[in-house]
């Protein structure tokens, strides 16, 4: 199996559906509620920590929709006027804005408290000319994002919103399940393990792993089926072990 015949079947995929999975640019969203997440620092942050056991759609048009009932998308105001309850409660409203609303109270009031107290209530202060390595070390400290959750958001960072970055090769592909189900089907790796598929992914593509996140995740979401998986169908259908038994418990 080499390398490059993967790397060259995915760029291929790709080609192939354009901007159509991209979650800013595919129709996923809104027009308003695309704008918003990326012009708005502060939304971009709140749209990824929501980005948890929901689908995508779901977890980017919070922050919209979130400041919609707020009246207003003030971090100074979130943390001094509001709280993890009341956050909370408003995600809960019918229609519900995410499945685990009081969770996503206390992590989304928390970090309107830390930007206020520590990036001047500016998220974009996080990724301003520092690292990946950075970016993600001070993501991470926010409470509801995971490695996962920092690796996507420096793709998209660099992707989507033109944010420089120099070591690409520090940015990871996100522990996804759709991701995490292509790699042992395949048998890039034999656990499901965040180290696991975060170094294979590394050995696939070293200068830029998180290149990966993309093409991966679509064709998990539309390929590589938990059930029935379209086999036939598959770019990469001739490097892989169809190891479906590896799967058969996966959870997201």
């Amino acid at each position: 199996m080499e390398n490059k015949d993967i790397l060259n079947a995915l760029q291929n995929y790709e080609m192939t559906f354009g901007t159509a999975e991209n979650i800013f640019n595919g129709g996923f969203l809104t027009d308003a509620e695309r704008d918003f997440v990326m012009r708005d620092s502060n939304a971009f942050l709140f749209g990824l920590i929501a980005d948890q056991s929901v689908k995508a759609e779901i977890a980017w048009s919070l922050p919209y929709k979130l400041a919609q009932r707020l009246g207003h998308f003030s971090m100074q105001k979130i943390a001094k006027e509001s709280s993890s309850e009341e956050i909370g409660t408003l995600l809960r409203t019918k229609p519900a804005l995410h499945r685990y609303p009081g969770n996503m109270g206390r992590y989304l009031w928390a970090a309107a408290e830390r930007l206020t107290s520590e990036y001047d209530g500016c998220a974009e202060n996080i990724w301003g000319n520092v690292t990946a390595m950075e970016i993600v070390e001070r993501l991470e400290a926010f409470s509801g994002i995971s490695h996962k959750k920092a690796s996507l958001a420096c793709l998209l960072l660099w992707r989507d919103l033109g944010v420089e970055i120099s070591d690409k090769e520090n940015i990871d592909i996100a522990y996804d399940v759709h991701i995490r189900r292509i790699f042992l089907r395949a048998g890039f790796c034999e656990k499901d393990t965040l180290k696991d598929v975060t170094e294979a992914a590394r050995r696939l593509n070293p200068k830029f792993p998180g290149y990966l996140t993309s093409p991966f995740w679509a064709l998990g979401r539309n390929i590589c089926r938990p059930t029935e998986p379209l086999c036939g169908q598959c770019p990469i259908r001739p490097f892989c072990a169809r190891r479906l038994d590896k799967t058969e418990n996966l959870r997201a």
